[in-house]
């Protein structure tokens, strides 16, 4: 499918087009199938699996299945104002404070909102976790097809289910990088197709912002790896390679599955994905994108539903993440010595 196949339908499977080069310009996050895979295990390092809550996937559930209840959050709306409310809310139940920044966009005239939650660590460098909140507007647009009933359980609610749990989590546990979480407005592009420009609202700002402290001498706790969570709560899970994510990163999260025993879910489809992470990309701090959206059927349909998210799909991500981020800290704080990780095959 390209930019004139019909947005709703969703991406193809993935396991059906291997080896055919398909540019994806398409309605939220912008994807094409990429001839890139991912080194053999052997080559990968040891990991050893970490401490996990038995139920992190059912909490993260439980925020999915509130986020729903909003029913559309498109940014704005009353589901969106809702939503903000409620993750500000469950961050102060963790004992953190939000930090909410709201700003006018001039050019689209639109109102966005991040919010934000630092949980400080041994060190006052950051390793950044990202989802967005917002979902896809699918009501006023000129093309009847683009205008259909859309709750997002997957996009964007398992995300920010997974986040808010996992923030739970490293809020009660020793951390030896500070670890901020971060919900990003605007993910979505304004035009229901995929407009470079008119989106990733959020995450601009966020990076903008972090280099204009940068700049100035006022920011002392430098980011130096983010993590993004989008669509990661299918029943079906599926986690693609992404060629714009970091290498390192890359394989520290593949020894994690590995470490995990879930590598099936992990990396098996390569992408290129255009997402939150790409500000990060582009201000030269390494990133990876956690997403499963190349055999994603329900995705921007509004079949994209709470029957279709799955607690143990959460749990899967959720252990993944928490046995990757202390090799993170290793690799990629300073003063830690580096992985002695090979190099990643393309």
């Amino acid at each position: 499918m390209d930019s004139n196949t019909d947005d709703r339908k969703g991406p193809l499977s993935m396991k059906a087009v291997v080896g055919v080069l398909s540019l994806m310009v398409i309605a939220g996050t912008c994807w094409q199938q990429s001839g890139r895979g991912r080194s053999p295990e052997p080559e990968l390092p040891q990991l050893k699996k970490a401490p996990a809550p038995d139920n992190l996937g059912q909490e993260a559930y439980r925020h999915v299945a509130q986020l729903v209840s909003f029913g559309e959050r498109w940014t704005g709306s009353q589901g969106w104002q809702e939503a903000l409310e409620y993750i500000a809310i469950e961050l102060q139940e963790y004992g953190l404070e939000p930090k909410r920044d709201r700003w006018i966009d001039r050019e689209e005239e639109m109102t966005f909102e991040n919010i934000s939650a630092l949980i400080p660590g041994e060190s006052k460098e950051r390793i950044v976790i990202g989802a967005h909140f917002d979902t896809k507007k699918t009501s006023g647009h000129p093309d009847p097809d683009h205008n259909y009933p859309f709750v997002g359980a997957n996009d964007s609610g398992s995300g920010v289910g997974l986040l808010l749990a996992l923030a739970e989590t490293l809020a009660n546990q020793k951390n030896h990088a500070s670890i901020e979480v971060v919900f990003f407005d605007g993910e979505e592009s304004v035009p229901y197709a995929w407009d470079d420009v008119r989106s990733l609202f959020g995450s601009r700002r966020y990076v903008g912002q972090y280099q204009a402290g940068l700049k100035a001498g006022r920011e002392k706790s430098p980011i130096r790896a983010f993590i993004l969570l989008d669509m990661v709560g299918a029943k079906d899970l599926d986690i693609d390679d992404d060629s714009n994510s970091d290498d390192q990163l890359h394989r520290i999260f593949a020894a994690a599955a590995i470490a995990c025993g879930h590598e099936e879910y992990f990396f098996e489809h390569p992408q290129t994905v255009k997402d939150d992470h790409i500000p990060f990309i582009d201000a030269k701090i390494p990133a990876i994108d956690l997403i499963d959206i190349a055999d994603n059927p329900q995705w921007h349909t509004e079949e994209d539903t709470l029957e279709h998210i799955s607690a143990e799909s959460l749990q899967i991500v959720g252990e993944v993440v928490l046995t990757a981020l202390p090799a993170v800290e290793k690799d990629f704080l300073q003063g830690e010595g580096r992985l002695a990780l090979p190099p990643r095959r393309r």
